[in-house]
């Protein structure tokens, strides 16, 4: 592990067993949720995660957040190993990464205050009083831009972006060092987006705090993020800077998916060329030889078709997973 890096995550793997047929004539197969991830998170980094829907997303982030059990690999937090460790033995790690949900409500328990929902953290994971708890909350809820009258108020009393702002001050309660966010905007109107963006973009600066944030909305992933890693059927395909995975992506499942993205110019977006892809995703049980996405790829060869392609650095700094990227 290097000393900048935060998370180091080295070839993970999340498989499901699932059993399909009659009792007497039972067949075993194997869901590849996350099969071979492998990227690096640093200090005060945003990472953005993007790709099809059910290609291992939110798997990937629940697996770092030890919310499931990993079929193999390593998750490298400050240099620990956290994949073999028990339930227990990850609790002291527990304050150093939280997790912000997609869906604002169902993370909030409706029976309980939202003074009581951010204590929760404090009492499991801080040594802290009654007096210093509360303090906290006042606190926490003052920094997402909440009153602090809220605090003995119920979660359906409030709007969709307060939730939210209640499950990033749940997240912050322990002043974690890594927050995950799944796709912690797409329930919310536009407006409201921009609002909780520039919420997270905030609270980065001050508390310098890693993001690995999940989402659709490419536009959005633009904004936040310095780094944006690309997934394929729970494969990592691409990860570069930004600006230049944006501008010049290598890997042609990104050039398609940077070719969807909207411009804001009416005559540019007109002329713009875009990539379709042919086919559906493949099934995760019965994943396609050699390269996962040849089936659906412009430019597959034979060699695609046997031959799995592993991440190499480009000449313009980014890695890949395609024999001809370049």
């Amino acid at each position: 592990m290097s000393a900048a890096n935060l998370l180091d995550v080295n070839d993970l793997k999340v498989h499901f067993p699932v059993t399909r047929g009659s009792f007497f004539k039972r067949e075993k197969r194997v869901v590849h949720a996350v099969d071979g991830v492998t990227f690096t998170l640093k200090e005060g980094e945003t990472l953005g995660l993007v790709g099809e829907s059910g290609c291992g997303k939110s798997t990937t982030a629940r697996a770092i957040c030890q919310l499931l059990r990993t079929t193999d690999g390593q998750i490298l937090f400050e240099g620990v190993d956290l994949r073999p460790l028990t339930w227990n033995q990850v609790k002291p790690y527990r304050k150093n990464f939280q997790m912000v949900f997609q869906n604002p409500f169902s993370s909030l328990d409706p029976r309980m205050t939202i003074g009581s929902i951010l204590s929760e953290p404090l009492k499991h994971l801080m040594d802290l009083s009654r007096a210093e708890r509360k303090e906290r909350v006042m606190g926490l809820l003052k920094e997402v831009n909440l009153n602090a009258k809220f605090v003995n108020r119920y979660p359906h009393e409030f709007s969709g972006g307060q939730r939210q702002r209640i499950n990033i001050a749940r997240a912050l309660a322990v002043s974690p060092k890594l927050i995950v966010l799944d796709e912690p905007v797409s329930a919310l109107d536009v407006s409201i987006q921009a609002q909780i963006i520039n919420l997270l973009q905030d609270l980065q600066q001050k508390f310098k705090m890693a993001y690995l944030f999940i989402a659709h909305d490419l536009s959005v992933v633009k904004t936040l993020s310095h780094r944006v890693a690309v997934m394929y059927l729970g494969k990592i395909v691409e990860i570069g800077e930004t600006r230049e995975l944006y501008q010049n992506p290598k890997h042609p499942y990104t050039q398609a998916l940077m070719s969807a993205v909207p411009i804001p110019d009416p005559i540019k977006e007109k002329k713009r060329a875009r990539i379709p892809l042919k086919g559906e995703i493949p099934s995760p049980i019965d994943l396609p030889s050699g390269c996962t996405f040849h089936p659906r790829c412009p430019i597959a060869q034979d060699r695609c078709r046997v031959e799995v392609p592993k991440l190499r650095k480009l000449s313009n700094g980014s890695v890949a997973s395609c024999h001809f990227a370049e």
